[in-house]
């Protein structure tokens, strides 16, 4: 007989919702994030556009709201209530795929994880989360958000205007997501810096194409950002940089195409450690694939590119 102690019993609550089991504590061990015990201390809120209420609590799907905007304002004054502890506690909205879209957003929320459950937002098909106009007003716009982590969600409509337009984002990271059919833009960026946006469809249609895919406009930093794996399509630029200073920003392993321009950065700073850079991207456009304002040849490293629909593709440019 062995003396050694008898290891211990632990006790772990799944992860997959199962119906008269789970509860909505157990969504605090979900796949984007391992809080320690799911002991973290934040708020968990549920979004159904079918059977959600806008009085409702939110607290698990029994209860679901049945808006994202009704769960960002309710996170956003929960939020603001916890100011004078100065901790920065987060939030987590999960928003139920459904066959019906869910209404424009004006107001993104902060300290926050934005995740859809049901299809992947690939596609038009019914069980997307997503989040529509069919109007000239944006599916999604902010004038300024901090610590969002947004997954698995689609933002679009028809029409112009943008899929998702941000005036200020910081720290924040956009992974698994679609930004389509809105005539003006898919996805842009006024001023912004440690952003991640990593594996999302940028630009492209089934009923309206986006004439500029990932569009940072304004003339502020876009530094610390990290844009990698993404398929990005303009009909007019696949990818357009006006920022002043990107400093320690990389975009990396992209497929990106422009009717006109696949990238064109016209960042204004003149030095190599105040600009972009781009690696190992694969670059498609009708007329030019790469253009810079300063410094293009040392920022450009080991992109593949196909000039005007030519059969053959060029290498390290």
């Amino acid at each position: 007989m062995s003396n050694l102690p008898a290891s211990p019993v632990r006790s772990k609550r799944p992860f997959r919702m199962i119906a008269g089991v789970s509860s909505s504590e157990d969504l605090k061990d979900g796949p984007f994030w391992n809080y320690p015990g799911g002991g973290y201390p934040n708020k968990v809120y549920c979004v159904n556009n079918i059977s959600g209420d806008a009085t409702a609590s939110g607290e698990d799907w029994d209860h679901a709201m049945d808006q994202p905007s009704t769960a960002i304002t309710a996170w956003e004054a929960y939020r603001a209530g916890q100011t004078s502890t100065n901790a920065y506690n987060r939030g987590i909205i999960y928003i139920q795929g459904t066959g019906t879209a869910y209404s424009a957003l004006s107001a993104l929320p902060s300290y926050c994880d934005v995740v859809g459950i049901g299809a992947d937002p690939r596609g038009n098909g019914a069980g997307i989360p997503r989040v529509e106009s069919a109007t000239t007003a944006d599916a999604c716009s902010s004038a300024g958000v901090r610590g969002l982590a947004m997954y698995n969600m689609q933002f679009g409509g028809s029409s112009s205007g943008y899929a998702m337009d941000l005036a200020v984002c910081f720290r924040s990271i956009f992974e698994n997501c679609v930004f389509v059919n809105k005539s003006t833009g898919a996805f842009r960026i006024v001023t912004g810096g440690g952003i991640v946006i990593r594996n999302c469809m940028i630009g492209g249609s089934d009923t309206t194409d986006c004439a500029n895919g990932l569009e940072i406009s304004g003339t502020a930093n876009f530094n610390n950002c990290l844009v990698e794996d993404n398929c990005i399509y303009g009909t007019t630029y696949g990818v357009i940089v006006n920022a002043y200073l990107c400093n320690g920003t990389i975009f990396r392993n992209n497929f990106v195409y422009g009717g006109t321009i696949g990238i064109d950065d016209n960042s204004t700073e003149a030095t190599l450690a105040g600009n972009a850079f781009y690696i190992n991207n694969f670059i498609g456009s009708a007329s030019d694939c790469m253009e810079f304002a300063n410094n293009g040849t040392v920022r450009a490293i080991g992109n593949v590119a196909n000039q005007a629909g030519s059969t053959a593709w060029e290498d390290n440019i």
